[in-house]
């Protein structure tokens, strides 16, 4: 039996953007926060310490999946932030092997 991998980044300072590199083979993930806060996450660099667009917020309580995660995009790495220092989230991906592009 294979063990998850279970990642947790934790968002130390306020509104301070950490960025947290999801293993090469993810097809999907999925994450939460540990803690009853609201983060902001994007796919980019720069826009979750000072809210700009794009970028999305995951509300406290919820859980975001991902749920393909296209070859083409290789290493992917999620950014995060909240307004309230101290909070953790969970990130949990899973992975595939990949033939001819797919999954």
């Amino acid at each position: 039996m294979t063990v998850p991998t279970i990642l947790n980044v934790t968002l130390t300072a306020a509104n301070t953007e950490y960025p947290q590199e999801l293993p090469a083979n993810t097809v999907l993930y999925e994450f939460q926060c540990r803690t009853a806060y609201d983060i902001r996450y994007a796919w980019a660099t720069s826009k979750v310490a000072t809210p700009t667009a794009p970028y999305m917020t995951l509300k406290s309580g919820d859980v975001s999946r991902v749920m393909y995660v296209p070859q083409s995009l290789g290493a992917q790495t999620l950014y995060f932030a909240s307004a309230q220092a101290g909070v953790v989230v969970e990130i949990v991906p899973v992975g595939a092997t990949r033939t001819g592009g797919t999954v």
